[in-house]
């Protein structure tokens, strides 16, 4: 992967793991646990809580119904939110930089997927919707966040993501939700 002379040591240190695990991205296993990681992308974790919000109507389960909307709702504000980030900041793909071999970063021009690596997408859904599971059963915690973090690092391994960029990521995530929550619960004590 082709790097800059400049940038700071954060961004140096990104792309020296990104070049590390490169040549594993096309590894069979690599590969497998990306496709896995895939449920964590919008339309899966919108589908997933539509599911959930259709099978609570027909239960008739209010409490499974509130969840599937928190689900719905978190996961909608975090994938709107990291729509404004991903505007502002133009970043090369690990992938995209080692195949064209040149990478950028910069102010948000370009709207191709090989150049809108930050933040992660993945990880700001699976962070939020697992934040909503944690909060609602507190029993389902280690699951859900751990499988959020194991989608998180699988865009790194699979290098379509630099390490900062499942980081911000999952913190505008937690973020959405934290806030959601907070809104949520003031509306609730009107």
């Amino acid at each position: 992967m082709a790097r800059r002379d400049s940038g700071n040591s954060l961004e140096q240190a990104d792309l020296a793991v990104a070049g590390t695990l490169l040549p594993l991205s096309g590894d069979l296993a690599v590969r497998a646990i990306g496709a896995v990681s895939d449920l964590s992308d919008q339309e899966p974790l919108y589908a997933a809580s539509a599911a959930v919000i259709a099978t609570a109507a027909v239960m008739r389960d209010n409490r499974t119904l509130q969840t599937g909307l928190r689900l719905l709702a978190t996961h909608l504000f975090a994938t709107a939110l990291r729509g404004v980030v991903k505007q502002t900041v133009d970043r090369t793909r690990p992938i995209a930089a080692a195949e064209r071999g040149h990478y950028e970063l910069g102010p948000g021009e370009r709207y191709e997927s090989d150049f809108n690596s930050f933040p992660s997408g993945h990880s700001a859904g699976a962070v939020a919707v697992a934040r909503v599971i944690a909060r609602r059963y507190p029993g389902a915690s280690g699951p859900a966040l751990g499988l959020a973090a194991a989608s998180a690092g699988a865009q790194v391994l699979r290098s379509k993501h630099y390490l900062t960029d499942v980081v911000a990521g999952a913190a505008i995530g937690w973020m959405a939700e934290e806030l959601l929550h907070a809104l949520l619960a003031r509306c609730e004590r009107i």
